[in-house]
């Protein structure tokens, strides 16, 4: 077998690619954190406590001009609007927490809070029904 300097020189070549490829640098790429599993529970009760809000308000007057329907009533428009923002809201979290994890401490307690008013105001809507 008839070795030929141009085959010598690419195998030699092939061979410093290979190396390099192997090598360990020194930067170790940051891990991502992962999203706050406290976080992701305190979704449970905010689209639970705005169920109930949903469930409790149905068929009453609203106040809220902005969620009021037809003859000032709550009805299918209203309760599409209520879940349509607390969808969009919970979205907008999700990606807020995704680039800076460590907001999802502050969203977390904000999340327990609403809830919390928007039971209040589901179960003062009860008592007066």
């Amino acid at each position: 077998m008839k070795s030929t300097p141009t085959a010598l020189l690419l195998t030699l070549v092939s061979y410093a690619a290979l190396a390099r490829a192997g090598e360990v640098t020194s930067e170790t790429p940051a891990p991502k954190a992962p999203v706050a599993l406290s976080w992701k529970w305190s979704l449970a009760p905010l689209v639970a406590s705005q169920a109930l809000d949903i469930d409790s308000s149905y068929g009453m007057r609203e106040l809220n001009p902005l969620l009021a329907g037809p003859r000032d009533q709550f009805g299918v428009q209203s309760a599409l609007l209520k879940v349509g923002a607390t969808a969009g809201l919970m979205g907008i979290e999700y990606l807020i927490v995704k680039v800076h994890p460590a907001s999802a401490r502050i969203f977390t307690k904000v999340n327990w809070a609403a809830a919390a008013v928007t039971t209040g105001f589901a179960a003062h809507n009860f008592s007066i029904r």
